[in-house]
């Protein structure tokens, strides 16, 4: 019985890991030496999982597993209003701010 749950459990588990990963987009900003991660989500569900994404980044980062000189932010792009890059930029960069160390 456990050699045919377990493949079914990998399989399904990359199904879903194939479609989070997919729906949220990634921009790096690079500020003189420390850098920002922004995940942006198009909808509810991708802003959702952009959040998860970056607090896992941040938390593997306290951690020490991740390199200190980059943060993560989630970016919500879910109103409906479509930003430009610069803007995009801007709005990852003020999201880094507001949050702090």
């Amino acid at each position: 019985m456990k050699r045919l749950i377990l493949p079914a459990v990998i399989a399904l588990g990359l199904v879903f890991a194939g479609t989070a990963s997919a729906t949220v987009e990634t921009y790096t900003v690079d500020l003189n030496g420390y850098a920002v991660i922004g995940f942006v989500g198009h909808n509810p569900e991708d802003f959702a999982r952009a959040q998860q994404q970056a607090q896992g980044w941040e938390r593997e980062r306290h951690l020490m597993l991740k390199p200190q000189s980059i943060k993560a932010v989630a970016i919500d792009q879910s109103q409906g209003v479509a930003l430009n890059d610069a803007q995009l930029k801007q709005a990852i960069i003020a999201a880094a701010v507001a949050k702090g160390p």
